[in-house]
């Protein structure tokens, strides 16, 4: 008759420990449901901000030699300029497009391909925005666009 008693126990025992682990794995699954769609929505905010009536100004594609001490590396890269809507300074980037694709190129030229790294990129980018800014005077430009990049 001991027997049974511990059987019974053990049965109970089991049932508990089933019942803690689906309440605490669902206490999981909500914590992360919840979570994650906060820091989904969160990422959406800033990027709908970005999305201001931004126009685009396509500079073509540049083949420089890069400084690397083998003399034998180049960059092939096609660039684009990002400002916001302004006429006057879309017919200013027209009309600066030699200036400006030499600044350009005096810039890449002083690189090496190291410099191009996933953060490289991005220095780089900053760059180009703070050496064409003071060519322009009807506007600034914002950001910088690489469609099309190869390191070789």
């Amino acid at each position: 008759m001991s027997d049974k008693p511990k059987k019974g126990n053990t049965f109970k025992i089991v049932i508990i420990l089933l019942l803690l682990l689906v309440v605490v794995g669902g206490a999981a699954f909500a914590t992360m449901y919840f979570m994650g769609g906060k820091s989904t929505s969160a990422t959406e905010k800033p990027a709908k901000a970005k999305e201001i009536n931004e126009l685009t100004y396509p500079l073509d594609e540049f083949l420089v030699n890069l400084t690397d001490e083998d003399g034998k590396r180049y960059l092939k890269v096609k660039v684009v300029i990002g400002y916001e809507d302004n006429k006057d300074l879309t017919t200013e980037l027209e009309t600066k497009k030699p200036i400006i694709r030499d600044v350009i190129n005096v810039l890449f030229r002083a690189k090496k391909t190291t410099d191009f790294s996933a953060t490289g990129v991005e220095d780089i980018k900053k760059q180009l925005i703070v050496n064409i800014n003071p060519v322009l005077t009807k506007g600034k430009i914002s950001n910088i666009y690489f469609t099309d990049i190869l390191v070789q």
